[in-house]
């Protein structure tokens, strides 16, 4: 498997890393991935991602959104669709959930985030909703 992997480290203990993996795809073409920080609570996570997967992640993050909006117009009590988003490449699985019918407000949300690797290991924990979506659009913007 081909990876191309380049590192850059601060002087200080705060790290600033940056790496920049390509992996072939079935296509025949190369995909680009770099590391997604994600920040839940005291705990920040390293996950290999893709600008794809991070429109993608984005794009459903808006649609929540859109959702607690029309929650917050609507006169009655309703069911609201739960979000489930799933990412999966060789390497790793990548889920994220949110249930809107148990927070107010978009700003109280918590996602509840899932990491599987290949080899068996699993870590599922809760993030606040703002602070995934910051850590996204850090991403993004490069």
């Amino acid at each position: 498997m081909l990876r191309l992997q380049r590192h850059r480290y601060a002087a200080n203990t705060q790290h600033a890393s940056s790496r920049l993996s390509v992996k072939p795809y079935a296509a025949g073409g190369l995909i680009a991935t770099r590391p997604l920080l994600l920040h839940a609570g005291d705990t920040t996570m390293s996950v290999p991602f893709t600008t794809e997967g991070a429109q993608q992640l984005q794009e459903a993050f808006q649609k929540l959104f859109q959702t607690f909006a029309e929650k917050q117009k609507a006169q009655r009590p309703k069911r609201w669709d739960m979000m489930e988003w799933r990412h999966t490449n060789e390497d790793i699985g990548f889920e994220v959930f949110c249930n809107p019918n148990a927070y107010t407000t978009a700003f109280d949300a918590k996602l509840l985030i899932t990491l599987g690797s290949r080899g068996g290991l699993t870590v599922t924990t809760e993030a606040r909703l703002s602070a995934i979506t910051s850590d996204l659009d850090n991403y993004l913007q490069g």
